[in-house]
Formats: structure tokens, sequence, C-alpha cells
């Protein structure tokens, strides 16, 4: 009979091992389901801010659109529409003096919606004939208005940045 008494409390310590080894492993499960939520959570807010950008880059095309047959006499009327940039001076987008249009928001889910500018880019040689523009004669239907369209969503804390451009022409 001893023996008996002896193995008693082996049992309850090799019990005590086995809770805390399974409680490690619950621990440590529960973690990583925490982060993949949070990663799955960022990724659904990223998509929000792109979709919401990329809306406000078609809106802003169809506004050039709708300004057809020539857009540029609107530039002095909109201070976001600007014309050539300056080759030496910051980038609009990175200049916090720089006007944004706000864009209508699709998404009902995000609190933040988009904005955008638009700036004249110059005459530029259209791209089914790029090299339209090195002949010593220019044909009229060569050269046409270019525009570079900036879009970004509005960051708040714990919100994705989103910038994306697009070159639209006539």
């Amino acid at each position: 009979m001893k023996n008996y008494y002896r193995q008693k409390g082996a049992v309850l310590v090799v019990a005590l091992l086995l809770l805390l080894v399974i409680t490690l492993v619950s621990v440590a499960s529960m973690q990583r389901s925490v982060l993949q939520e949070r990663m799955t959570a960022n990724l659904y807010e990223r998509q929000l801010a792109v979709q919401q950008v990329e809306a406000a880059l078609r809106s802003a095309e169809n506004w050039v659109a709708a300004q057809l047959p020539d857009p540029r006499v609107q530039i002095p009327a909109n201070a976001w529409f600007y014309n050539v940039p300056v080759v030496a001076a910051v980038d609009r987008w990175q200049d916090p003096l720089t006007v944004w249009r706000d864009a209508p928001a699709i998404n009902t889910d995000m609190a933040n919606s988009a904005q955008y500018f638009i700036e004249y880019l110059g005459e530029w040689p259209s791209p089914t004939a790029p090299d339209c523009a090195s002949s010593t004669t220019i044909e009229p239907e060569c050269l046409s208005p270019t525009f570079r369209i900036t879009a970004r969503n509005i960051v708040t804390p714990g919100t994705p940045e989103v910038l994306m451009q697009t070159i639209w022409r006539l």
C-alpha cells in the first residue's frame, strides 16, 4: 500500500502540467485569431479607401469631359484646377497649400470621402502617333490638351492613406 500513496501526488503533478500546456496552446491560438481579425479589418478599410479614391478619379474625369470642347477655360474659376506645374516646385499633392475638391462619397461605411484636384499639363502628342511632334510641320490633331488628376482619401488616425493619379487627354 505504500506505493499507492506515493502515486497519488504524481497524478496531480502530471494533470497540472497538462493543464498548463493546454492553456498555453489556447492563449497562443487566441492571439493568432486576434491578429488575423485585425489584418482582415485593415484590408477591408484599405479596400474601402481605394474605392473612394477611384470614385474621386472617375468624378474628376467626368467633370473634365463635361467641360469640352476646352476645359482649360475653367482654370481661373476653380481653385482646385491648376495650370501647368512648375518643374522646380514641390509636387502639388505634397504641398499643404494645395486646394482639393471634395468628391461625392460612394461608401456610406466610411466617415471620410475622397478629394481631388486637376492639373493642366500642356499639349502632348497623341499616344496613337507619338512621333508626330518630331516632324518639322506638326499636324493640328497631333497635340492634344493633357490633364493629370490626383485623388486622395481624407486620412484620420487608424485609416490607411491612398493617393492615385491618372492622365486624361482630349
